[in-house]
């Protein structure tokens, strides 16, 4: 699966979409899609949360955020993908209105 390096990998991406999942009662997944035409687009990332929500409730079925690589902050994919993941559970955490938990 994954490989020892100094930054995430791919393993730890799995455990991270794992562990927001079981924080917040949704299935974690990330889509990898190529952008633009032909081979010079870059990827667009998204991670996105799907809730199991009964009818008439306050919260949105999904809560997603998306990115583009490469980009200036992120030497590989798997750095990028788990900083989106966290930038994820920030999102949820607006859902639940918990913005002051992250101040």
């Amino acid at each position: 699966m994954g490989k020892s390096t100094m930054g995430p990998d791919w393993t730890d991406i799995e455990s991270l979409c794992r562990a927001i999942g079981g924080l917040h009662s949704g299935r974690v997944g990330l889509t990898i899609l190529p952008r633009g035409i032909g081979s010079t687009g870059g990827l667009e990332i998204g991670a996105s949360i799907m809730f199991d929500v009964l009818p008439g409730s306050s919260l949105p079925p999904t809560v997603s955020v998306i990115k583009h690589w490469p980009c200036v902050s992120h030497a590989d994919l798997a750095g990028h993908s788990y900083a989106l993941l966290l930038e994820l559970d920030f999102e949820i955490s607006k859902v639940y209105k918990n913005e002051v938990l992250w101040e």
